[in-house]
């Protein structure tokens, strides 16, 4: 709400309320006091928020309507029409009950003074209901926009505190995802020193006795003398292989691709009960680091979601690529149905948002005859590959 918009709707009301009045005046003493408790009115009225102590503002009310009164009596009675912005002031700055209460004082003492002079009752009613009306409109705006102050506060609030919470948990999926990362590489770890202690070693042994048997067979047959030598370049070369395999198989980037979902959700179905499936055409389906987090982020979401929602029993991951675009679609048997109605929340629309941040595409719904399915396509390159995506 623009802070401009009271002033001015604040200064007409006062100018409708006094030129008429100053206007009617008899002589230039009484347009002279009316022209000077005007400029008071709008003093008071522009004083910046960071002054506006209750106690000042009280007292500032009761001197000038008090004056207002006495130059009505005095100086003409026209000047009564000056305490109409009175009531404004009092209905936009006094704050709780006691701003009726003195608007109440005014407002009688200003219509037994009209009667006292004049003795109608007709000039009254009038008077009061106006009196009423512009302090009830001057009240209604302040409530207004008091109102929509705390409803700015309270969403810059809830937008920080949203906002903060989408950070924690991408920190917390991010951790989950460096703790599987982990995990899968220490097990690959453990498996690739056992092959490299044991069969390592038992070749190792194998291939000196090899040789050892070699040595003592150089004077022997020319068969048994070929055949030592052939299972000896056997035996080495199997010892290479090993080698090379120990060492792919403790390599950091094996803790990508499928292995951390893999991991997740056989981790999922032996700690919830959730029937959990993946399928891929290729079981070591190669993943950059950027889509093993996000894809393992949005099964985490949507296995949630199955389990916390949809009251799901069974779980399906499956992957599937063409030249141009990966694709995963998830699905659950959950009691979700194309009629229900229900709109998407937080988890989600986090899950459409990372998938953008990789280029990716997003579409989910609600199966037949029940359960929720959600499909994405990402491109293999960084960006997008033009034209329509095909399977």
């Amino acid at each position: 709400m623009n802070r401009h918009v009271t002033p001015i709707w604040f200064f007409i009301l006062m100018l409708l309320a006094w030129l008429p009045n100053a206007f009617a005046s008899k002589n230039a003493m009484q347009l002279l006091t009316s022209f000077v408790l005007f400029a008071v009115y709008m003093g008071m009225f522009l004083i910046p928020q960071h002054r506006r102590n209750p106690a000042l503002l009280r007292f500032a009310v009761y001197t000038v309507g008090v004056l207002t009164l006495i130059k009505g009596v005095f100086w003409g009675d026209e000047g009564f029409g000056l305490i109409i912005m009175l009531a404004i002031f009092i209905g936009l700055r006094i704050l709780g009950k006691e701003a009726f209460w003195i608007a109440a004082f005014f407002g009688v003492t200003t219509a037994v003074l009209l009667f006292l002079i004049h003795h109608k009752y007709l000039e009254i009613i009038p008077f009061l209901l106006t009196f009423a009306g512009i302090f009830s409109g001057a009240r209604g705006y302040r409530i207004q926009t008091e109102a929509y102050r705390q409803n700015q506060i309270h969403l810059a609030e809830l937008q920080e505190a949203h906002q903060e919470l989408q950070e924690t948990h991408a920190e917390l999926q991010e951790a989950s995802v460096n703790t599987m990362q982990v995990a899968v590489l220490e097990e690959r770890t453990r498996i690739a020193r056992d092959i490299h202690d044991e069969l390592g070693h038992s070749l190792t042994s194998i291939i000196v006795q090899m040789r050892a048997l070699q040595y003592m067979l150089k004077d022997g047959p020319t068969d048994a003398q070929e055949a030592v030598t052939n299972m000896l370049d056997v035996a080495k070369k199997g010892l290479e292989n090993i080698r090379s395999s120990v060492h792919t198989l403790a390599s950091d980037n094996t803790a990508l691709g499928m292995s951390p979902i893999r991991a997740f959700l056989s981790l999922t179905q032996k700690n919830t009960g959730l029937s959990c499936q993946l399928l891929t055409h290729d079981p070591e389906l190669a993943l950059t680091k950027e889509m093993t987090i996000v894809f393992y982020r949005v099964i985490q979401e949507a296995v949630t979601n199955a389990l916390r929602h949809s009251e799901a029993t069974h779980f399906h991951v499956g992957f599937d690529q063409n030249a141009d675009y990966l694709f995963m679609t998830i699905r659950d048997n959950g009691k979700i149905t194309p009629k229900d109605e229900w709109t998407p929340g937080f988890g989600l629309k986090g899950m459409v948002e990372r998938i953008k941040k990789i280029n990716g595409k997003v579409t989910y719904f609600a199966r037949e005859p029940h359960g929720f399915q959600i499909d994405i396509a990402v491109p293999h390159r960084t960006k997008p590959a033009e034209g329509r995506m095909q399977r």
